[in-house]
Parts: structure tokens; sequence; C-alpha cells
């Protein structure tokens, strides 16, 4: 059953608060990474947008894939930091779960794409 945030933060432990808090915070540094590497491939989007593939041939489909794939256009320190902060996230998703945690649907949302797996309570 799936508790509502209201009801959970009424009776949840101060490890657990703060647990919330930190990935919220830890959400919000991903956002900010994923937005400055959204700013840097708009550029890319838009002349992929504009060729013409008849007229271009391949060149169109490779600017549309590269700017597409994080790995090919962010640098090695974007890339570190992500890595860094997903794994912080999965690290706090799984303590949420060890810390009866699990029915609160904030968690049940996001587990899986964090751990990589269906969330067992």
């Amino acid at each position: 059953m799936t508790v509502s945030i209201d009801d959970f933060m009424l009776k949840a432990t101060d490890e657990q608060k703060q647990l919330l808090f930190d990935l919220v915070e830890l959400g919000e540094k991903e956002n900010a990474i994923c937005e400055k590497y959204n700013k840097k491939i708009k550029p890319y989007a838009k002349m992929a947008q504009k060729a013409d593939p008849m007229k271009d041939g391949q060149y169109a489909k490779i600017i549309a894939e590269d700017a597409e794939d994080f790995a090919l256009l962010a640098t090695k320190e974007e890339r570190k930091e992500l890595k860094q902060v997903k794994n912080k996230m999965k690290e706090l998703y799984l303590k949420a779960v060890k810390i009866e945690m699990g029915d609160l649907g904030i968690i049940q949302r996001n587990y899986e794409n964090y751990v990589g797996e269906p969330i067992i309570n």
C-alpha cells in the first residue's frame, strides 16, 4: 500500500526525514547536470532537424545520433559527476527500503530507475 508523503512525515524518524531531504538535494543536482547538458546539445539537435537527409546523406543521421548520446558530447567531468550522483541516489533508495520507507510513493516510483530492479518490501 502506498503511503502519502504527508502521512509519512507525521511519523517519520529523523533518519527517514534526512534521507528524503538528501534525495531531493541530489535530484536537484542531477537535474542541473542534465539541464546543462541539454543546453549544450540543443544546437546539434537543431542542426539535425534542419539537415536534409536526402541532400546531406549520412551527415544528418550522425549529428542526430551524437546529439542524443550523453557519452559522446558530455565532458569526462560531466559524465563522472552524473555517475556519482546516480550512484549516491541508488545508495539512498536501497537504504530507504532498509529503513522501512518502501511504502512511500516517491520511493516506489523511482526505486527501479536508480537501483535497476523492482522494489521488494
